[in-house]
């Protein structure tokens, strides 16, 4: 049956309407309320005082030993699997533990990352229990003995040990200054400072190389081993006047006083009330 041809209405045309422009209100969000441009620009302009920076320079301290441990093995003369199967050993190679099999060097390398597990996974409630700082503190036990136990040991075994109590340090150096720098920082600085901790660990990393140069002697690993030992001292004696406990804690402990002295020496007098703003604001 032969289709009939209709014919298709032409759509109409609809003429352009004309364009009216929006604009969106300049308002910033914290958490689920609004923040009034007024106070968003107060917040901007808090200027912090010397000691949010100095308190964050000791905390980029403390990440240094992480990246060195994370590579302070990693020099060929201590860890070369053909020189160290060789028997005889050759003079000036497999210097740390001559003889060591590959399964040994496997648990030294990772005690430290079983220790990290460990450090990482109790730090939190350290920090909860006894505050941030407290705990940095603290932790730097972890580092000297570490250090000293690889420093002083002629045990493979031994020096294992020595790894799992810097694996703990490290592990609670990263569970823990990357909050305390978040709770001590103004808003519009926290992204700024945060790359301390990230930072703190590629110098270490990049330190300890470096020696790998004019370490590889003898007895050089025991040096290279010993050095935390050093940025544990530099903190310690630093922090109980250049650094800061956090305001977030100790309001959280009800130490509200305290909390307002802290902030004082961080923003000054005058920026208290707006430094509680936008710290209670989050609560």
């Amino acid at each position: 049956m032969p289709a009939t041809g209709k014919s298709v209405a032409a759509s109409p045309v609809v003429e352009a309407a004309a364009y009216v422009e929006a604009t969106t209100p300049n308002v910033q969000l914290t958490g689920n309320a609004l923040l009034e441009p007024e106070l968003a620009e107060a917040r901007v302009n808090v200027k912090p005082t010397y000691i949010l920076f100095t308190s964050v320079m000791l905390a980029f301290v403390l990440p240094m030993q992480y990246g060195w441990s994370t590579s302070q093995l990693n020099l060929h003369k201590f860890n070369n699997e053909e020189e160290c199967n060789a028997r005889p050993i050759a003079d000036g190679t497999c210097i740390m533990f001559p003889g060591h099999t590959k399964l040994q060097w496997t648990f030294v390398v990772n005690a430290w990352i079983v220790g990290g597990m460990v450090g990482a996974g109790f730090v939190g409630k350290f920090a909860d229990r006894f505050g941030r700082k407290q705990v940095l503190v603290y932790n730097c036990g972890f580092i000297i003995v570490g250090a000293v136990v690889q420093a002083v040991v002629s045990n493979l075994w031994a020096f294992a040990a020595g790894r799992f109590l810097a694996g703990i340090a490290s592990g609670a150096t990263t569970g823990n200054v990357g909050g305390y720098i978040n709770e001590i920082s103004p808003p519009h600085l926290r992204s700024l400072l945060g790359v301390v901790l990230h930072s703190g660990i590629t110098v270490g990393i990049l330190l300890v190389v470096t020696t790998f140069f004019y370490m590889d002697f003898e007895s050089g690993w025991r040096y290279i081993a010993g050095f935390p030992i050093v940025l544990a001292a530099i903190f310690l004696s630093l922090s109980p006047f250049l650094m800061v406990e956090s305001p977030v804690w100790l309001l959280l402990k009800g130490r509200r006083t305290e909390a307002e002295a802290v902030l004082t020496r961080l923003f000054g007098e005058e920026n208290v009330p707006a430094a509680l703003e936008w710290i209670e604001s989050k609560r």
